[in-house]
């Protein structure tokens, strides 16, 4: 069973070290839906999540956790977010504003779109 962090370039294992920096270890949802939305978020190539793949909490927010028990716990659907992907693997998203991003393969014709440097979801 890995005890390490899968995302890109992350050095992460369950350790003392990490667990006094309070770093926490978190399972691939076993919805399907979900499960999928974080294989992608992570951007391996052909990467198919096990049932023992993990991300630390250093790829999600801080309003993605639930602090309010002894244990750390993700909220429901949350996608991890906060990756330090080399620049071939950031991806070029088009917006109208800086509020919206409409991916490459869901461009509208007719919108006046503004290439952006972003993360998914």
């Amino acid at each position: 069973m890995p005890d390490f962090c899968l995302a890109y370039g992350c050095t992460n294992k369950r350790a003392l070290q990490t667990r006094s920096r309070g770093i926490t270890f978190h399972k691939f949802p076993k919805d399907t839906t979900l499960r999928k939305k974080w294989e992608l978020a992570v951007r391996r190539d052909g990467f198919v999540a096990t049932n023992h793949s993990m991300l630390c909490s250093e790829h999600f927010k801080e309003e993605d956790f639930d602090r309010t028990g002894q244990i750390v716990r993700l909220r429901l659907n949350v996608i991890p977010s906060i990756f330090n992907f080399p620049t071939s693997l950031q991806k070029v998203c088009f917006s109208c504003c800086s509020v919206c991003y409409v991916y490459i393969s869901q461009i509208v014709i007719g919108r006046c779109l503004v290439p952006l440097l972003c993360v998914p979801f």
